[in-house]
């Protein structure tokens, strides 16, 4: 036996495994598995020394991630510490990553003034990613445990408002914050204070948006006299802080500078124009129902124990409330109401229903009926109780709305007052509510004597109109018309235009609504149109005085009566009452923005001259005999004021004439938009082909004027030289290439011209 062997059987622990082998059951067959790693986890040749990685690359990794994002975060002062490194290391990348763990874990960022919230808060929303989502954890945090922290605002706005290029998301995040946390008190004082020095000029801009979106009225101490060397953006910001009562201290005030701005007499006053109608929100309250569920009898029920002749009102109350029903609905109040036997007494029964702890349904019937009660108007109280209109009808607002119309229609004034007082009835200022609500039932039936009348009414007790109104006006009132077209002609008494036109001066000569500039635009199109040209140069010329600035250098026949002694007048008439004279624009007059600039584009430059030209030469251009008084606007006077000359055409330059007026009054006219407007109409006077259009094919057969006559009186108005003489044509080279309505449109000019061709050819000789 070999060596090997005999060691094997000499050793004990090889025979008890030979043994296990030998006495162990046959096991079945299995596949062989091969033990040979295919490929191998390491290299053949190691490198020579050892590589490291970037961070960049290894924060990626999702082992790093996931070990990072499993580190437990223990309170805020931990928490604080992950962001000021991940700051450190990523800035802005860091900030966000620290954010989406803070939510994975679930931790609430904390709401007391500590050094560590500060910092949590003060960081996060420097991310311009993640601030939004930080606004709306903390309005979620607020409605969750009810607290919001202090500064959150302040260190909002002190980041964003100073940020040299996203300044302007300020006011997105000052709107977010005042909205969704219900922020009433805003440290806008505090904040000007700590940012002196780094605001700029379009940053006081926004800051301006924010401070008229505010309650706040503290800060024209601590802004003017640092607007002091930009006048324009001083007097943006004098204006409003004049307008919410923010007025400066007896230090500020007395500064040269102030003094001026008050001197300028810009400052808007708290006039008719600025009253809206507001929501009486304690009756909304009320109309909405309880908070808690009501307990109450069947309606019908309660309103026949009410009617039973036995029991006295006052029984039925203690009786109820006894039993404990807390609410009664409108048909219980209208029979109680019917069963008091003097009606100045039933204020009392509902006096005894709020102090047996009983409610009015929410209902408009059963509110109107205790308001007017209250308020001692019983007239309105016995209409309520006499119509035959059932107490769930006046919920229904549409319905309510079409009595109104039926009720005007018929002249039933007392179903008119008492539809009136219940429409407006949740509204702080129901007068003016009732007012307007009649004026837009008189606009949308197209009663102009009935719009004067009300309008005359409302100046009278001082009562603003909405804004709707003047748009709802001109909408109703003015004839249908095509774009590009005149309006359709009318066979009635009503001059449409006209009436529209002084409707809107007369509110705004008594200060009761703001028109737009833009919204003359229809107004001046349709008299230019219709070729009324004397009264759009009135118009025009009130419309400039109305919203140019004031100063000396408007003539006298600019000026009306409500400017000077009227304004004048008004205030000793009626003490409470201040009156603005204009509207305030603190933008140059060259600014798009500007209330001339959008009263007076240069499309309707363009249109005035235009207009001018159609009202000279179209036979049937209207000679506006109406603008004469009663005898002298009938039309078989006409031929007899024609041949005495009190009816002439207007001149073809009237429009040019009036819109140099006013360039010269200081709206800005550009000389190009004058000079296309005006080859438009030389073109089809006097051009090679003949317009598709018939009033232009009519003005080119019935001109008796030459191109050379044009073009001196249109220099002449001009005050310097718009067109080229005719007659210089061909003198030299300089004129060779000039604009002419008979020329080629397309002409190929050269770049320069030589001295020599211009002067002559004197300049060679001896």
């Amino acid at each position: 036996m070999p060596p090997a062997l005999d060691r094997l059987l000499a050793s004990p622990s090889a025979l008890r495994l030979l043994r296990n082998i030998v006495a162990r059951p046959p096991t079945p067959n299995q596949p062989c598995i091969v033990c040979i790693c295919p490929r191998r986890h390491y290299a053949s040749n190691p490198p020579s020394k050892k590589k490291w990685r970037h961070w960049k690359k290894v924060q990626d990794d999702p082992n790093v991630l996931l070990a990072r994002n499993r580190q437990p975060i223990a309170d805020a002062t931990h928490l604080a510490e992950i962001l000021l490194e991940e700051t450190r290391r990523q800035k802005f990348v860091g900030i966000q990553e620290v954010w989406n763990m803070r939510k994975r874990h679930g931790l609430d960022l904390p709401t007391e003034e500590t050094p560590d919230a500060e910092f949590l808060w003060g960081t996060f929303i420097k991310d311009h990613y993640a601030v939004e989502e930080v606004l709306e954890y903390a309005t979620d945090l607020r409605k969750r445990t009810g607290h919001v922290y202090p500064r959150l605002y302040e260190l909002c706005l002190t980041h964003w408002l100073t940020h040299p290029k996203r300044f302007r998301r300020a006011l997105l995040y000052h709107q977010i914050m005042r909205r969704d946390l219900q922020l009433e008190k805003l440290p806008l004082r505090h904040l000007v204070q700590i940012n002196k020095g780094r605001l700029t000029e379009n940053m006081y801009d926004v800051l301006l948006d924010i401070y008229k979106d505010s309650k706040e009225s503290d800060l024209y101490n601590e802004v003017i006299p640092e607007l002091i060397l930009f006048p324009g953006r001083a007097l943006s910001w004098h204006v409003a802080c004049i307008a919410k009562g923010d007025l400066p201290s007896p230090e500020v005030a007395l500064s040269p500078a102030v003094k001026e701005l008050w001197e300028t007499n810009a400052a808007p006053v708290k006039s008719l124009r600025r009253a809206e109608p507001q929501i009486d929100e304690e009756l909304h309250r009320r109309l909405r129902g309880r908070d808690s569920a009501p307990v109450r009898f069947e309606d019908s029920f309660c309103a026949r124990m009410f009617a039973t002749k036995a029991l006295p009102p006052e029984s039925v109350i203690r009786g109820l409330a006894l039993v404990g029903v807390n609410e009664i609905g409108p048909l219980a109040i209208r029979t109680m109401a019917s069963r008091t036997e003097t009606i100045s007494e039933l204020p009392e029964r509902f006096a005894e229903l709020r102090a047996a702890g009983i409610a009015l349904q929410g209902c408009v019937f059963s509110l109107a009926l205790e308001t007017f009660a209250n308020e001692g108007h019983f007239f309105l109280v016995r209409s309520m109780l006499d119509s035959d209109l059932h107490p769930d009808v006046y919920d229904d607002a549409k319905l309510q709305e079409e009595l109104l119309n039926y009720y005007i229609k018929n002249e039933d004034w007392e179903q008119t007052h008492r539809t009136l007082a219940i429409d407006s009835l949740f509204y702080t200022n129901r007068s003016s509510r009732a007012w307007n609500l009649l004026l837009d039932i008189h606009i949308k039936r197209c009663a102009p004597e009935q719009i004067s009348h009300t309008l005359r009414t409302m100046a009278q007790h001082q009562i603003p109109v909405d804004l709707a109104h003047p748009i709802s006006l001109k909408r109703n009132i003015l004839r249908p018309r095509r774009q590009t077209r005149r309006p359709i002609q009318s066979k009635g008494d009503l001059d449409d235009l006209r009436f529209v036109a002084r409707m809107f001066v007369f509110m705004l000569e008594n200060n009761m609504v703001e028109i737009p500039p833009k919204t003359w635009h229809e107004i001046m199109r349709r008299f230019g149109m219709t070729h009324r040209m004397r009264e759009l140069r009135r118009l025009v010329h009130w419309l400039f005085c109305y919203y140019g600035p004031r100063d000396s250098s408007l003539p006298s026949y600019m000026r009306t009566s409500f400017l000077d002694s009227g304004t004048e007048k008004l205030p000793l008439s009626h003490p409470n009452r201040r009156i603005s004279r204009r509207p305030v624009c603190t933008l140059p007059l060259k600014h798009p923005d500007h209330p001339l600039r959008q009263l007076f584009p240069d499309s309707l430059q363009q249109a005035l001259i235009v207009w001018g030209f159609r009202a000279h030469l179209l036979p049937n251009a209207p000679t506006e005999q109406s603008l004469f008084s009663s005898p002298g606007s009938k039309f078989h006077h006409r031929s007899s004021l024609q041949s005495q000359g009190h009816l002439p055409r207007p001149s073809w330059d009237i429009g040019l004439e009036t819109l140099v007026g006013l360039r010269n009054l200081s709206l800005y006219v550009n000389p190009a938009t004058v000079a296309k407007a005006l080859q438009m109409v030389f073109v089809n006077l006097f051009g090679r082909g003949h317009s598709k259009v018939p009033q232009n094919r009519i003005m080119e057969q019935v001109n008796t004027t030459s191109y050379a006559d044009y073009v001196t009186r249109v220099n002449e108005l001009w005050g310097e030289k718009l067109f080229p003489e005719p007659r210089m044509y061909g003198e030299s080279r300089l004129y060779g290439h000039m604009w002419h309505p008979r020329l080629e449109r397309d002409v190929d000019r050269r770049g320069f011209v030589r001295l020599s061709e211009i002067v002559g050819g004197w300049m060679g000789r001896g």
